[in-house]
Formats: C-alpha cells, structure tokens, sequence
C-alpha cells in the first residue's frame, strides 16, 4: 500500500488497518497446529470468523491511534511528515513495540464490545448485527473472552501486569453498569442528590470506557520513557476524554438518524445514561418523586418519551459534555503541542464529536419549534 499520498494522519489509520489484518490473515493462525485440517477447520470456523467479524468491522480506531499520536508527538519530536514506512531501523523498533500495544488496546476493546452486548442485550454494533445474533451467543461469548488473552500475547512482558489491572478495573465499571439491569440500585439513585448520581456514573464511566485509554497511554509511557509531569497531565485529558466519549455514547442512543437500530436502548437500563441524568437535574422534586413512581412500575420509558422536559435534559447532557471538552482543550493547550500535533490529535478526538452535533442541533431545534410528537417506538 502507497502511504505517501496520503494525509499524515491518514497514512497511519491505514498501516495500523494494514497490521491489524496481518494479525487476523497470517500471525493469529501461528497459535494453532495445523497438522489436522478438520481441527484447524473447526477452529477458523467457530472462533477465527468470530474474531476477525469483531475486529475488522468499521470503526474508528481511536484508541490505537492515540498510541500513534503518542509515538509522533514524544518519540519522533512532533514530526508529523514523515511516513511510519521510511523510519530508521531504531525507529522502526521502538515503532514495533508501540504497534504491538496498539493492537492489544484495539483487541482489549473490540473483545469487550463483543461481550458488553452480550449483557445488554444488545441488537446493534457499528451498523451491522451484533455477533451473539450473527454466530451464537455461545460462539461470540467464547470468542470475546479469547479476544482478552490475544490481546495480552500481543503486549511485551512489561506490560502484561499492567494489562490484567485494566481489564480487572473494566470489569467492575461493567457491574457498576449492569447494576441498572433490575431496579434495586436505580430506585435507590432517585432519593440521593443530583451529584451522588452523577458521581456514580463518572466511576462507572471511568472504570468502563476511560480505564482502557489509560492503559494506553501507561504502555506508551513504559515505551516513550514520558516524564511524570507530561504523563500525569495526559492521564487526566485521556480520562476526561474518556468520560465525554461515553456521554456521547449515551447521546447517540437518542438520535433516530445515527442510532436506528439501538434507539432508546438506553431507557430500558436504569439509569445508566447521562442524557437520564440530566433529565432528573431539570425535574422538580415533585416531578421526580412522580419518575420514580413510574420506573418502579417499568412505565419509565413512556413516562420520559412523553415528557415536555426531555428535550431540555437531551440539551443539557449536551452542553455539559461540550463545557467538559472546553475543560479538556484548556488542559491539553498545557502542554504546549504544535499545530500540525493538534490538528493529527482532533482527528482523533475532536472528529467523533463533531460527527453527532448536527443531529443534536436538529432535534432540539425540531422540538422547541414544533409540537412533541407521540414516540412510536418498541421498547
């Protein structure tokens, strides 16, 4: 592949995409023997199909392009001109180490999707079919798990331990999450405070979705030798961008033209989403007493879908991830990175978020100016 017509940025997407599918056509087949086809065929059948529909499904890779972003930025001091393919053979070898590490994140993440659908229920992922649906729960259920020690045979021995912390920390943000499957720990948020609840969800978020960018950027860290300030300060960017990303996770999921398939999802999960949290903070407390009744009796659904307010808690979920990615920018200016840094870093971060607004915009415009229509949705 001919890297060098490519924007910087660009060109990297597709050499990661490149080594990704080395790993899925040529180098994961090395951990089988092949001296029997029908085992071998058994294998490529029931688990390789498997991995390689959870990996090389459309994504946009922003976990492992953070590591190449890492690796321009602190290693080749901020050169973002020159190709990945005409580094020096040293060069090539730190590069190796940071690709290794990228893949494994890549993995950790694709495998825990695989599973966290699983657990939801979920029908959707990335616009095609969750796998439990296309192979089996059984099959994908196998395969997500293995996914975990795939990652971890990609990562140098250095960073394994660090490897079992994160995905032991995922799984407690996942329970935190799957707490809201039954009503016990929803109904208890609806007595406490606005901030207790927003607090249990920033744990969640962080344990969740920010603990996997953070092995990230500690793997980097062993690799790049950063110094404790720097990696201390974007630590806490990665984390916080962690956070933002789920919150416009949660928006998404109330966006008919982004999120067809898993429309309202969301609202059969407790109080899992923020867009639900922001939602009770616009409530008077006579009309939260009134939302928990209605959850309690699994009415909470028609009881939000109807409710004049939930325009106003879809914008301020809004707004609040927005000021949080204005916190966010003030903190990495901190660190004082060059143009062509940030402009390679915003298509990493910045893109995602710009992908949702309009449609956001669209919606509150559609239900401030116009009359709420009825919800005609299966839930």
């Amino acid at each position: 592949m001919n890297y060098l017509k490519k924007e910087i940025y660009y060109s990297d997407f597709d050499y990661f995409l490149v080594k990704l599918n080395n790993l899925i056509s040529h180098d994961i087949h090395t951990h089988f023997s092949q001296n029997n086809p029908l085992v071998f065929k058994a294998i490529k059948k029931s688990l390789l199909k498997t991995t390689e529909s959870a990996l090389l499904s459309e994504a946009k890779r922003i976990r492992p392009m953070i590591c190449f972003w890492l690796f321009r930025n602190y290693y080749l001091n901020e050169n973002f001109t020159v190709n990945l393919c005409d580094l020096t053979e040293h060069d090539k070898h730190i590069l190796n180490n940071v690709t290794q590490v990228a893949l494994a994140v890549e993995i950790l993440h694709c495998a825990s999707l695989v599973i966290d659908d699983i657990e939801d229920g979920s029908t959707e992922r990335r616009g095609k079919n969750s796998l439990h649906l296309e192979f089996g729960i059984p099959q994908a259920l196998n395969a997500g798990n293995w996914m975990y020690f795939l990652a971890l045979k990609q990562l140098p021995e250095n960073l394994k331990n660090e490897a079992v912390d994160t995905l032991f920390d995922c799984h407690i943000g996942q329970a935190l999450d799957l707490s809201n499957m039954d009503n016990e720990i929803p109904l208890l948020q609806f007595k406490e405070c606005d901030s207790l609840r927003w607090d249990y969800y920033h744990k969640c978020a962080t344990l969740k979705t920010s603990r996997l960018i953070d092995f990230g950027i500690e793997g980097m860290n062993k690799i790049l030798n950063l110094d404790k300030k720097t990696s201390a300060v974007l630590g806490k960017i990665f984390k916080n961008y962690g956070i933002i990303y789920q919150i416009y996770d949660d928006i998404r999921n109330f966006i008919p033209h982004v999120n067809n398939g898993k429309l309202y999802e969301d609202l059969n999960s407790g109080l899992r989403s923020a867009v639900v949290l922001s939602f009770l903070d616009v409530l008077t407390d006579e009309e939260k007493t009134e939302a928990r009744n209605e959850f309690e009796n699994n009415n909470f659904p028609t009881y939000f879908l109807s409710h004049t307010k939930k325009t106003l808690g879809l914008n301020n979920c809004f707004l609040k991830a927005k000021k949080l990615l204005e916190i966010n920018k003030f903190d990495l200016n901190s660190i004082h990175i060059q143009n062509k840094s940030k402009e390679y870093l915003s298509k990493i971060i910045k893109n995602p978020f710009d992908e949702i607004e309009s449609h956001i915009f669209s919606i509150i415009n559609k239900h401030y100016h116009e009359p709420l229509m009825k919800e005609n949705v299966a839930l």
